[in-house]
């Protein structure tokens, strides 16, 4: 079947979701949760596409034969500049905090996203750093993108 991204034809297997077809063609949805070969989550919300006038998440929307999907309106970008901010409350926007300070995802995602400000804070308690075998997990880092829970689930079964 055919589907149009971004106003380009791209060919596309029926019930494949939107945000693989985007990655097969080299279009670019920014996604924090998912995870190839994993189940979806729904969890970022960042995937967000609108596919035929209404907003969807790429990552569990399935194609339709003829489809319109535009991956980066005006909405959409404020949506998700929003919504980072959200992952970004108590982590500073030039972070200098871990190991990957320079090469994090999430730093990565803030910048593409243009996440120049944060206008939301919490009040930061402690947490205090857990081990899970070969895992050390720091819940402050935490931004709950939930793909931990979705590797345990989907791969390990539990």
């Amino acid at each position: 079947m055919k589907i149009t991204i971004n106003d380009q034809i791209l060919e596309a297997n029926e019930g494949e979701s939107i945000l693989n077809i985007a990655r097969a063609n080299g279009i670019y949805i920014p996604a924090l949760c998912y995870l190839s070969g994993c189940s979806p989550t729904l969890a970022c919300r960042l995937c967000m596409v609108e596919a035929n006038g209404k907003v969807v998440y790429s990552c569990n929307a399935k194609a339709k034969e003829d489809m319109q999907i535009y991956t980066n309106t005006p909405e959409i970008a404020a949506e998700r500049n929003a919504i980072m901010q959200t992952y970004c409350v108590n982590h500073p926007l030039q972070c200098g905090v871990c190991d990957k300070s320079g090469e994090c995802e999430l730093q990565n995602l803030t910048a593409h996203l243009r996440v120049n400000e944060q206008k939301f804070a919490i009040e930061d308690t402690h947490k205090p750093h857990k081990k899970w075998g070969l895992i050390n997990y720091d819940p402050a880092l935490c931004v709950v993108c939930e793909r931990c829970v979705t590797v345990c689930k989907d791969k390990i079964g539990e």
